[in-house]
């Protein structure tokens, strides 16, 4: 399972090495980068949401051999998979960030090309 769309972002960095003037290089950069972070934003946020709920994917040690065999089916019958799907989204998070980086370099670069361009990320 890919962690992000490598697809996606070459096609954006090809834009930006293809853009031919500031401006068109700012509105690349925009349109580029806004969902990709509003993505991160919300998969930040979804983590967060589900930190607590991860605690409980280790079950206590209790002495109760009935008990700990309760939370342990509990644990890993219910609670894993429902939340199995949110381990990917760490490693997505930071391949989305990988990826961000270098797109931010080649906007860098090809800014560079121009007079005078200074061309606003978006944050």
């Amino acid at each position: 399972m890919a962690l992000t769309n490598a697809a996606y972002f070459t096609a954006l960095t090809e834009q930006v090495n293809a853009a031919t003037s500031c401006a068109e290089l700012q509105s690349i950069t925009t349109s580029a980068l806004e969902p990709v972070l509003a993505l991160q934003t919300s998969i930040t946020a979804q983590l967060v949401k589900i930190a607590p709920m991860l605690a409980l994917l280790t079950g206590p040690s209790a002495d109760p051999t009935a008990i700990v065999n309760w939370l342990n089916t509990f644990i890993t019958a219910y609670l894993t998979p429902q939340l199995a799907p949110s381990v990917t989204l760490a490693a997505q998070l930071t391949a989305q960030a990988a990826a961000i980086a270098a797109l931010t370099a080649a906007i860098e670069s090809k800014a560079a090309q121009f007079v005078s361009c200074v061309v606003t990320v978006p944050s």
